[in-house]
């Protein structure tokens, strides 16, 4: 049986994260890409606020298994202002979404790096 060294509630958590940050990222691109499209309403990505939750106890379940159920999930914006085109992209809004969701990224895949990187080092001793 194989043994996961990541599968603390932090690496979960940050793994988790950066699978949301994938999805993210193309949920963004699409809604870029179809910024002329006419009637194309934007997508976006729901985990925070799931997360957040479930790393403050708030979920009813052991968060070890609730880790391990939280997906991120992709919803259509039927709630922002449209233009007379249908269309709810707004493509500064979406530029600066990328921006953050990049930096998110990069901040959490060095975390889970460094914390990978200590745990070798604690195993071989050094």
């Amino acid at each position: 049986m194989a043994l996961d060294f990541l599968s603390d509630v932090t690496s979960k958590s940050l793994a988790k994260t950066l699978d949301a940050s994938a999805l993210r990222q193309r949920a963004i691109s699409n809604n870029i890409a179809n910024v002329e499209t006419p009637g194309y309403k934007r997508s976006y990505v729901a985990f925070e606020d799931e997360l957040r939750a479930i790393m403050n106890g708030e979920s009813g379940h052991d968060r070890r298994q609730a880790l391990n159920e939280l997906e991120p999930i992709s919803l259509t914006d039927m709630q922002s202002p449209a233009r007379a085109d249908g269309n709810n992209v707004n493509i500064d809004a979406e530029i600066a979404d990328l921006a953050k969701n990049s930096l998110k990224y990069k901040a959490t895949a060095t975390i889970l790096e460094a914390r990978a990187v200590m745990l070798r080092s604690a195993i071989q001793g050094r």
